[in-house]
Formats: C-alpha cells, structure tokens, sequence
C-alpha cells in the first residue's frame, strides 16, 4: 500500500507532514517553482490510443484497483495550499481581477492568421477535416472545421474554452475563428498526402472542404491554433513523471492544477479530456531549454463530445463504465440512469451542455483520466473558488469569442455556466470550512467565509477547538463574510478551526498556523 501521509514538497514548507499537527517553517511562502532549469532534449512521448483504450478499460483500472492505493495529498501546494506559478500553471484570476477584455484576448499575441493561407500539411487525428497551414505573415495554424450538421459547434467550442483555460491559469495555444474562401487557400508544393511520399493536390483539398459546412456566402468558418514556438514532445502522461526532465519531480496524479482540473472540465463539460489534450513543448528561453505543458483542442467540450459521438450518457458516465453500464443490465429498465432526461439542444450551434441535470459530483469524463482520481476535499475547494470567480460579465465575454450566430445561444450558454458555476460552488466550497484570505488584524486571526462571499449559504459561526474537539471558542460569521477570533498570544500557535451553518453542521476542522500574532505561517485545508 502507498503511505498515505505522503510528505509534501519542500515549497509546502512543513517540517513534519506526517504530525497530526506539523509545523511550518518561518519563512517566505513560496508563489514561484523553479522548474524552469536547462534540460537536455528530450525524447518524443507518441500518444498509442490503443494501448490507452485498453488501459482506461480494463488494464490499468485492475491494476490500479490491485495497488490499494491510499490517499496522497497534492504534492505541488504552498504554505497556504495554494498551487504556485510553475511551467505547468499560472495564477491568473485566482490571485487578481481578469477584466472581460483580458480574457477574451487569452493568450493572444499577433491575432487570428492573415489570408490567404498556405496548406503546408494535412493534419492527423481526430474525427474532423483540417490542415496546417501558413499565412500570409508566415505563422503556422491547425485549421478545423466544425462537423456538417453542426456549424459552429465545434468552432466556437474551441475558441470559448481556449480563453477559459487561459483565464484559469493554464498555458493554451493562441486560438481565433477564421472565415475564409476556397480562393484563399493554396498548397505548397512539398505538401505531402497524409503518410504517403505522393504529393497533396487541390482535389485532395477540395475533398476535405466538401466535409466542411459552408456559410451562407459559400465561404469557410474555421477555428485556428496557432503553433506553439518550439519542439512538441507529446503528450504528457497522467501517471508518474517524465523520467528524463529533471524538472519533473511530482508525480502528475498529485499534481493539484491536474486533479482540481476535474472541477473545470465538469464546469465546461470537458469530457474528452485524456493525454493528448495535454503536450509538452520543448522551449528556449534566455538561453535555457526545458519544457513548458500545455492544455489544447477544446473544440469537443460544452457538450460537443456528446454532440459528435452521439453518446447521451456523455458526462455521465465513463465510454466504458463498469459501474454504471453493469448496474444498468441487473436493473432490467427499472432503474432511470440520470441521463435518461437530458434533452438535445435547441441549437445545432451548442451541444447538451445540461443544467438541471448537472450535478458536479457525478459527472464523469469520458475516458478516465487518472489524475481526477487521486483529488480530494482540498484540490476540489481550490478549483472551485476559482470557477466562483468569474462573474456573469466575464462570462458573457468569454461566450462572446465563440461568435454564435445566435444571439439566444449565447445567452443560453452564459447562463448554463452560471447555473453550473453555482452547483459547483454549493459542492465543493460547502464541503469543507470554507474559509480563506487569512491575515492578522491586531493581533487577531480574520478571515472570509467564502459560503457567505459567494452567496452559497448564510450565517453561522466559526469554532476553535482542543485537539479533542472541544469548543474554545466561537465567532458569528459577519453578513459580509468575515470573522475575527479573539487576540492570538504570542509565540507559535496551530489553531484548529470548523465552521457550522447549524448545529447539525459536521465538517472537518482545518489548521492554520501563527507566529508571534503577527503573520500567517501556513493552512491544512484539510486536517490530516
């Protein structure tokens, strides 16, 4: 079995994770990891979906099962539990103000490509008809398209998503629609024809535009993702690390911006999130060489995997799911699966991003993407104060990238993320003792019930107790959301903290830990 009071990395600086109650070093937190140490190339990571089907299916699902496993907490945590600025994620929105402006330009820098393009490759993979293509500035794009019945599905999907990602504090191509002619378009000359040695020619282009839909004028939509500067590696893997990356020291199933990234994708209805929607660059910088990690290709999220795969369970449940699919033939029709009363979307522009329905806890990705299994009660809480966030305004923003053509599609889909955004905050920000932004005003420890902030709930109070549960104290939760305790003596001082809405209000109490009534050493979200 695996320890499960696994040490935490030396930037979550405890000098004992294991203690019931350890103790953090007196020392700056940590908001920055330097993972960004020259690294010797590294080898390519080939993506073999064979082999993953049959991992996610059957093989590494036994064997995961065999392992009993125990519970690790997230590896890559501060002080404070908070997820660092790293090559695999930045602090966006979860530390500062994203006007809706910024989050709609994302990780924009030069704009969608300029026509006329230039096809220099036929792409691989995937169900829809695309190429690589140069423009005129001389920039490098995956072009794709959406599905025949579905214009602007997929599309508007992709460029949407793209911004949320960025605004969530992941690193994602530069992705923009694109409208353009059949005259716009040319092939270079060394193209070739998918693997083959035999040149790609204009019929083979024209076959692959005649799957594209067309807009009403005969011209193309298209989403655009710009190449990344630098050599793509693959895909990075859902276990484990990178053996020959120096760089890569936490293991990516106790990574948090992969665990809580379950949260996100249940919001945005990510289900065809597994390894090859991640990829590591091989990146120059001032002269170092190491590897950057990317999220990509979000054209199937908002219920656009459901949308194209025709899967009504999508969400619901795993493509292949023992549990559910297992306890559905015993049933013999007697037992309504969830999903049974989702309904289509009334525009083939948006897929069945469902609301009513949705209930974060149960939602499921498509395939089973390791990293969610691991999460816990404190990765959860730090995804989901992030989706509490973003406001209406923003989401419209966000909505507004898409360019629906529709206006009423728009409005649907902000208000299915609001909708969603709510239910996840209900879930996982209710389920532990929500309380955050922790600073000492003379000498006493304050703090913000996020509950309250967010309007997810109302009223209660705060409890320190002994470490046999005894009630030291007790302080009302202010209608703004903030608490103060009573004056903190000096030296170092663990307080253990609960919230109760009610007097039948159980949670699980959390540290936090004080030097000399004056600074914040450190938080345990979750008590060990």
């Amino acid at each position: 079995m695996r320890n499960t009071c696994a040490p935490l990395l030396a930037l979550a600086l405890l000098s004992s994770a294991c203690a019931s109650t350890p103790r953090f070093k007196d020392q700056p937190v940590v908001w920055r990891v330097d993972d960004t140490r020259d690294t010797p190339p590294v080898e390519t990571r080939e993506f073999l979906v064979h082999q993953y089907a049959a991992d996610i299916i059957v093989l590494r699902r036994l064997t995961r099962a065999l392992e009993l496993r125990g519970h690790t907490a997230a590896q890559d945590t501060n002080a404070l539990d908070e997820v660092p600025d790293s090559t695999w994620f930045t602090n966006r929105i979860s530390v500062r103000t994203v006007t809706p402006e910024e989050a709609a330009r994302g990780p924009d820098v030069s704009g969608p490509p300029q026509l006329p393009l230039v096809v220099t490759h036929v792409k691989s993979g995937g169900t829809n008809p695309g190429f690589v293509a140069k423009d005129a500035t001389g920039r490098k794009f995956v072009i794709k398209f959406d599905p025949m019945e579905s214009l602007e599905l997929q599309t508007a999907a992709s460029v949407i998503i793209n911004r949320f990602f960025w605004t969530l504090g992941y690193s994602v191509p530069s992705d923009h629609l694109v409208v353009f002619a059949r005259s716009d378009v040319t092939i270079d000359p060394k193209t070739k024809a998918g693997d083959s040695k035999h040149a790609f020619t204009a019929p083979m282009l024209d076959a692959i535009l005649a799957k594209a839909p067309r807009l009403a004028d005969g011209t193309f939509r298209a989403s655009s993702s710009e190449l990344l500067k630098g050599a793509p590696k693959g895909g990075f893997a859902a276990e484990g690390v990178r053996s020959e990356d120096p760089n890569d020291r936490v293991p990516h199933e106790h990574r948090r911006e992969l665990r809580g990234l379950r949260v996100f994708a249940a919001w945005l209805d990510h289900t065809d999130m597994k390894e090859d929607n991640g990829l590591d660059v091989y990146t120059e910088d001032a002269g170092r060489h190491y590897l950057r990690h990317f999220l990509i290709d979000f054209g199937e999220t908002l219920g656009g995997h459901s949308a194209e795969k025709d899967r009504a369970e999508d969400g619901y449940e795993y493509a292949w799911d023992w549990e559910n699919q297992t306890k559905a033939a015993f049933a013999f029709g007697l037992w309504k699966r969830p999903w049974e009363d989702r309904r289509p979307s009334l525009w083939a522009s948006l897929g069945s991003i469902s609301t009513s329905e949705f209930d974060p806890a149960l939602w499921r990705e498509a395939y089973p993407y390791w990293p969610f299994f691991e999460r816990d009660a404190a990765d959860d809480y730090w995804a989901a104060k992030i989706v509490m966030r973003f406001d209406r305004p923003l989401l419209a923003a966000l909505v507004a990238t898409g360019q629906l053509s529709d206006p009423r599609a728009a409005a649907f889909l902000t208000n299915a993320l609001m909708i969603r955004r709510q239910k996840i905050g209900s879930t996982y920000i209710e389920a532990v003792t929500p309380l955050d932004d922790f600073r000492i005003e003379q000498g006493r420890l304050c703090a913000v019930d996020l509950g309250t902030r967010f309007d997810l709930a109302h009223g209660g109070v705060v409890e320190r107790i002994d470490e046999r549960g005894k009630v030291l104290e007790r302080a009302a939760i202010g209608q703004d959301g903030r608490v103060c305790l009573a004056p903190l003596p000096t030296g170092y001082v663990a307080l253990r903290l609960r919230l109760r809405r009610s007097p039948g209000d159980v949670r699980r109490p959390m540290q936090v830990h004080v030097k000399d009534a004056s600074r914040v050493l450190g938080i345990m979200r979750i008590e060990p």
